[in-house]
Parts: C-alpha cells; structure tokens; sequence
C-alpha cells in the first residue's frame, strides 16, 4: 500500500480539494474513449511515481525479472540472455547495442520481438515512462498497450537513442509491450529493443474517488460560464 507522507496527512481540506482539482481538468483533458496518450520526456506522463527500475542488479541479465513492483519479460530468439549488461550483447559490436545507456538495462532482439512491462502483483497503470534504445543505430519504436488481455492502444515514434517515451490513459491499462524496429512505422519483423530507467504511476483510488466527485461541480460550473458568456453576447446586440 502506498504510504501517505505524515506532513500531507493533516492537509487542509482546501488543498485537498485543489488536488482533486487539478487531477480532474487532466481526466477531463482527456475525452471518453480516447486513445492512450504518447509523449516525449520526463515527467510528461509521469510525475510521481509508485514504481521504478533500473536494471542495475540485472547482472545475471534475467528474463523474467523483477524490480520495484514491476515484472519485466524479454521476448524474441535472445530473450536478454547474453544482451542488456554493460560491455556485453548480443550483437556483433558493443556499440550496437543501446549506445544510449551505461550500466545494465534490459533488451532482447528477435523477430517481432518485444520487451513487455507489467505491475508484480498485477493491476492496473495509467501512466508509465521509460527511456528507449535499439539495436539499429536509428531509434524506430512501436508500443502497444493492454487491459485484460485486450489491446487499448498502440503506436510508432521516431526520436534519438535513449528518448524518454511516455504514455498515459486514465482508463488504465495492464501491460506495455515496446518494439523496435529498423524502418519508421513497422508493426512487425526483426525487432531489437531495449529500455532502462523505468518509471510507473498507479493513482490513489481515493484520489480518483476525488476527482471523479469533482467533474459534476466543474461540468456545472462550465455550464453556468456558458449562459453568463450568451447573456452577455444577447444583451451587447
């Protein structure tokens, strides 16, 4: 269970409120239905997170492996044995491997093979961020994102070795999956990912509850700047 900080246990009622605020205009930013939301950078889609992993203790370059919460699976013809150690791939140089990162990290390489993150215990994500790499010199992603088994999302980017790529749905999703590939927009083929610095935010169900409790109040007032606005423009005729 995610431990309240003891100074924000005693917070005023209004702070409270302005934080139930403020995550509500972003569930609200973000339509019924809409796809999961790609971003690039730190703190874009995460800001502070539950859960996180590096890698550093992967020297026996494991798959499965397992690290603050998270569960992480290697697909593909390597699956991490042998790829993913600082000084050590699977590749025909060093340097082919994730220029981008120092220390250890995890990757694998392989047809449509994949690197896919999940919560330990299971459960649900809205926001995760991780910074990217390939085993291609160029950086060509594709991500796809699930729920119970059921894709909610997927999506090819473009950027430099070792981009932090974020992604984010308030409806929640249960694994990522990252690919990477050697031309722009591929689904599918010989694929080489690889990731470190791993960062996840699972939301207090509570602060949810807040939120949700406050979209009525600011669908309302919303409504009430509607007619004051018409009004306005009725009486300046």
């Amino acid at each position: 269970m995610h431990r309240i900080p003891r100074r924000l246990r005693a917070a005023p009622a209004a702070v409270v409120a302005s934080a139930a605020l403020a995550l509500a205009c972003q569930m609200a930013s973000q339509p019924a239905g809409a796809a999961v939301l790609q971003t690039f950078g730190p703190g874009t889609a995460v800001g502070v997170a539950t859960n996180a992993a590096h890698f550093e203790l992967n020297t026996a370059l494991a798959s499965d492996w397992i690290e603050g919460g998270l569960l992480f699976h290697a697909s593909g013809t390597t699956a991490n044995n042998g790829c993913g150690y600082a000084g050590i791939d699977c590749y025909d140089a060093v340097s082919d491997l994730s220029p981008a990162f120092s220390g250890n990290y995890l990757a694998t390489a392989g047809a449509n093979a994949y690197v896919s993150v999940r919560r330990a215990g299971g459960g649900t994500m809205v926001g995760i961020e991780f910074a990217a790499a390939s085993g291609y010199q160029a950086l060509y992603g594709y991500w796809v994102t699930y729920a119970g088994g059921a894709r909610t999302g997927s999506g090819n980017f473009a950027a430099g070795p070792g981009a932090v790529l974020g992604l984010h749905d308030w409806a929640g999703f249960d694994e990522v999956r990252y690919f990477a590939f050697s031309a722009p927009g591929r689904q599918a083929g010989y694929s080489a990912p690889a990731l470190d610095e791993v960062r996840v935010d699972v939301p207090e169900p509570g602060a949810l509850l807040l939120a949700a409790a406050a979209l009525p109040g600011m669908a309302l007032a919303r409504r009430r700047k509607r007619r004051r606005n018409s009004r306005r423009d009725v009486g300046g005729v």
